[in-house]
């Protein structure tokens, strides 16, 4: 195959832009890989982050483009043995294009020699980019089935210079979605920023790295332990003492918004959910029949809605109860 042009470099690189703003989240990787097959052919794909560690990778998210669950769960056994992924992160940013016979030949690497084989990647281009510091990897890779079909150095070269772009549009694809999920209405008074299952952020606006730390410091740029375990919970909302955390788990990644405590967030899942009607010019009765509760408990739960938000009347309760959308 003929080395891609800049044509369709350029044109690449305009649908990768142009998607990272447009596509949802959960549909962007996908056709970005698709679009890319034309200029750089491959059948399979990982898109990960992980961090490098003495003993080999550590994978935190994977993102696999026709590579089957049963692939991913046979390499992780093997991936101790893959020194691409070594050579791959000696540098800052390194792409590299190799012969799966010929990476691993050594004795000791005979396991991912056979993985190769047995899943038909002979061939495979990787392009990554490193925190020197960290050792957080973010990394590419394009596995090719036609033990024909060798990387040539201009393919090499073409991936190299589409890495950064990659990241870069995937990065603004999901701050995108962020602002999709915070809203016009609410962006005043939330903080928002991208963390991974492990913790690891991936964005951070100021305001959120100056909130969480009076409450929930983070540790080595990583969310703390007791905060992280909450968010991993089945309760996408964390009410500590000063802070408010709501997480939404996409991709496997979370989305987070983080804002101070106000007197609305007293308010339990019940109380809100009347507060709520009230506000959508239902009556104490209407809301009784609606929720299947006596007229008593609704006149109860309005008054300790009140009390708790030290208001009079129901025109003063939308603008509280949008702190917490």
């Amino acid at each position: 195959m003929s080395a891609p042009t800049l044509t369709e470099f350029s044109r690449l690189l305009l649908a990768l832009y142009r998607n990272a703003q447009e596509l949802p989240v959960h549909e962007f990787q996908d056709a970005v890989l698709t679009a890319l097959k034309s200029s750089l052919p491959f059948d399979r794909s990982v898109w990960g982050t992980a961090t490098m560690t003495p003993t080999g990778i550590d994978v935190h998210s994977l993102h696999q483009h026709n590579f089957p669950d049963e692939m991913m769960a046979a390499f992780l056994g093997v991936r101790h043995q893959d020194s691409a992924a070594v050579r791959v992160t000696q540098q800052p940013r390194m792409t590299i294009g190799f012969s799966a016979e010929e990476e691993f030949w050594r004795p000791e690497q005979a396991e991912i020699r056979q993985f190769a084989r047995d899943y038909s990647q002979p061939h495979c281009l990787v392009t990554s980019d490193i925190n020197p510091l960290t050792r957080f990897v973010q990394w590419v890779s394009l596995f090719r089935s036609d033990p024909r079909q060798r990387c040539t150095e201009q393919e090499v070269e073409f991936l190299d210079a589409l890495g950064p772009h990659l990241m870069q549009a995937l990065a603004i694809n999901r701050l995108v979605h962020l602002e999709r999920l915070l809203g016009d209405t609410a962006r005043e008074s939330w903080s928002v920023a991208i963390a991974d299952p492990r913790g690891v952020l991936y964005h951070a606006d100021r305001r959120f790295r100056e909130l969480i730390e009076t409450e929930w410091p983070l540790q080595d740029g990583r969310l703390a332990p007791r905060l992280l375990e909450q968010l991993s919970g089945a309760d996408s909302r964390v009410c500590g003492v000063r802070l408010v955390v709501q997480r939404s788990a996409e991709q496997g990644l979370f989305f987070l918004k983080l804002r101070e405590r106000h007197e609305v967030d007293s308010l339990s899942t019940r109380e809100f959910v009347v507060a709520q009607l009230l506000t959508d010019g239902l009556t104490q009765k209407q809301i009784a029949a609606k929720l299947g509760r006596s007229p008593d408990t609704i006149r109860s739960q309005v008054k300790a809605i009140f009390a708790k938000l030290h208001i009079n009347t129901v025109t003063l309760l939308p603008p509280l109860l949008v702190l917490r959308q």
